[in-house]
């Protein structure tokens, strides 16, 4: 029986990284215009060491082989304003199995052994995709998760969510043109049972290379792709309704056509 309360104390007992998740939340957001932002706002720092000698590197620009994945790169811009045109579902596929899908397996068709497109630590892979669709030719407007495993979209609620998203992110309106929002989550367990509370710092790493596999993606597809991490963290959590399983979501990648410029 003690072993029993000891065991059901310790569940209820909250985790450094989950304080730090409910301490770090928006739980309100202020536009600010542009042309009122700070100084230190605005101001790029550079680290150097002056006294110390310099070896000077090579310089590289655009690369002649087109399919370099340095002019990727380089072509990689943060996009606010799109058409409001469709992708399809071929896209859509592209973008998901690219930058979250399963790539290998390293024991024949164990999924133990399966390995995915982003580096994770101890390959605990805790992130969880959620695409939430405005425009994508055959599919429904609504919110939908990435099934890794079957490589497939599970609908999660059909309905057109996009006065819905301007409130959870605070009143910004121009997400509202893209095709889809990429909600990158992380189920905190599955890393922090192998490295405990420094999981949560993996966790952010990892949100972050598939953050830029989604851009190169996109980019690749000539489409346009903006990160955002001003949301309001417990509208997400609830529309997706995974509080109770100890998930948060962490990021969001607002992805669509755009009018290319000169």
């Amino acid at each position: 029986m003690n072993n029993i309360k000891i065991f059901l104390k310790n569940q209820n007992k909250r985790s450094i990284s989950e304080k730090f998740n409910e301490q770090t939340q928006n739980r309100k957001l202020n536009a600010v215009d542009s042309t009122d932002y700070p100084e230190s706002w605005i101001k790029v720092h550079f680290k150097t060491y002056p006294r110390l000698d310099k070896i000077k590197l090579i310089s590289f620009n655009r690369s002649k082989n087109k399919n370099s994945i340095l002019n990727l790169i380089d072509s990689r811009v943060s996009v606010r304003k799109y058409t409001g045109s469709q992708i399809s579902i071929k896209e859509l596929s592209f973008l998901l199995q690219g930058s979250a899908g399963i790539n290998r397996f390293d024991n024949g068709h164990d999924f133990d052994s399966s390995k995915r497109r982003y580096p994770s630590a101890g390959a605990r892979y805790p992130l969880e995709v959620y695409p939430l669709i405005f425009n994508c030719k055959g599919l429904a407007k609504g919110l939908y998760h990435y099934n890794v495993k079957d490589n497939s979209l599970e609908l999660l609620l059909k309905k057109d969510l996009s006065n819905w998203l301007k409130n959870a992110l605070g009143g910004e309106e121009w997400p509202l043109g893209s095709s889809v929002i990429i909600i990158i989550t992380t189920v905190l367990g599955r890393t922090t049972v192998k490295y405990g509370d420094r999981g949560y710092r993996y966790s952010l790493i990892e949100a972050g290379h598939m953050a830029q596999n989604l851009h190169l993606l996109s980019t690749e597809l000539r489409l346009g792709s903006c990160a955002m991490g001003g949301f309001l963290d417990k509208e997400f959590d609830k529309l997706l309704d995974i509080t109770m399983q100890k998930e948060f979501t962490l990021y969001l990648i607002s992805i669509g056509k755009y009018e290319k410029t000169k």
